[in-house]
Formats: C-alpha cells, sequence, structure tokens
C-alpha cells in the first residue's frame, strides 16, 4: 500500500462514513469497502454525484458533489500529506470522479 493510502485509509479516521471510506477507496483504486464502488460520474451542473456500486446494474447514489469535495479537502488537509502527496491526492480525485459530458460548467 503507498504511503498516501496508508495516510487516507479510513482506519486512521473512525468519524469517516462508509460513504467516504468507499470514495476513497475508489479513488486510490484500492478494495477495502464491500460493495465497492464501480464507478462515478458527476454532473457539475445539477451538482450531484452518481455512484455505481460492484455487481449494480444502474446507478444506485446520489451525493452532492460540493459536499464531496469539502469532505475531500477536509480528509487531505486532516491526513498530514506532503506537499507532494497532497498533489497526488488531489490529481487522483479529479482522474477518478468524472466529469458527465455536456455537464460542465
Amino acid at each position: 500500500m503507498s504511503a498516501l493510502a496508508e495516510k487516507l485509509h479510513p482506519r486512521r479516521f473512525t468519524e469517516m462514513s462508509p460513504f467516504m471510506a468507499a470514495i476513497v477507496a475508489f479513488v486510490l483504486s484500492e478494495s477495502w469497502t464491500n460493495p465497492a464502488i464501480a464507478e462515478v460520474t458527476v454532473s457539475e451542473a445539477e451538482d450531484l454525484v452518481y455512484v455505481r456500486k460492484v455487481g449494480a446494474v444502474g446507478f444506485d447514489g446520489l451525493q452532492s458533489l460540493t459536499d464531496l469535495r469539502n469532505n475531500w479537502n477536509r480528509l487531505i488537509d486532516a491526513a498530514g500529506l506532503t506537499q507532494e502527496e497532497r498533489k497526488e491526492a488531489v490529481i487522483l480525485f479529479r482522474l477518478r470522479i468524472e466529469t458527465l459530458p455536456g455537464t460542465e460548467l
């Protein structure tokens, strides 16, 4: 497990919700939750995140994009990341959390 994954692992954050633990695992390409998240897509125009779990047909979870971004930023602030780790965490979040075509602001 990478140093970034160790620092962001849910076991370090006892108040982390199961949903956020699944998001962190998804962003870092880890398998910490069951069921794991298979896909996340985002509609910035609607400020919504759509989540599909492994084995599910269609999206079965909704979350506010603003809340998810804020929670991610709070987590990386609390994790004690180095400047390089923080940069990597931001890049991974942007890469793994997709934007639906045509919904960009």
